[in-house]
């Protein structure tokens, strides 16, 4: 069977096509494992200005250099701060076993909080810090100024 000049073109063409398409994957979106990074130590920084700022300075480790910390958590309850630092890996990436140390300096959320003592916990490490005075901002009455 004699095949014309532009049905080959066309073949060559469906068949370049759909061998190509079996090379090429439906699911571009990469894929991560997710975790909780080991926490070795916990800092807490306040500062002397008004209102108080108060800091927490977490150090720890990574399992290996292509983990990293992908996001940080906060709640209050009960004058107990839980903060929480996931972690992502890829799944597909070849990476050196090799412990990466981390610090990380997570503001908490202390502006309105009443004066006392409040805990922080980490990845099981904790710490408390005392707020001398509340830490609210009060607003003056522009009238009172004149």
């Amino acid at each position: 069977m004699k095949m014309k000049r532009g049905g080959a073109w066309v073949a060559l063409f469906f068949g370049t096509v759909l061998l190509l398409s079996g090379c090429t994957s439906t699911d571009d979106s990469p894929r991560y494992v997710y975790g909780e990074a080991t926490v070795t130590s916990l800092e807490i920084v306040i500062t002397d200005s008004f209102p108080v700022q108060v800091v927490a300075i977490v150090c720890g480790e990574l399992p290996d250099a292509c983990t990293i910390i992908d996001s940080v958590s906060q709640e209050l309850e009960n004058r107990m701060f839980a903060v929480s630092l996931t972690t992502r890996r890829p799944v597909d990436e070849v990476c050196v076993l090799a412990v990466t140390p981390f610090e990380a300096s997570i503001p908490l959320a202390v502006l309105g909080l009443e004066a006392g003592v409040y805990s922080v916990s980490v990845g099981g490490v904790s710490e408390i810090f005392r707020l001398a005075e509340d830490n609210v901002v009060k607003v003056r009455d522009p009238k009172e100024m004149i």
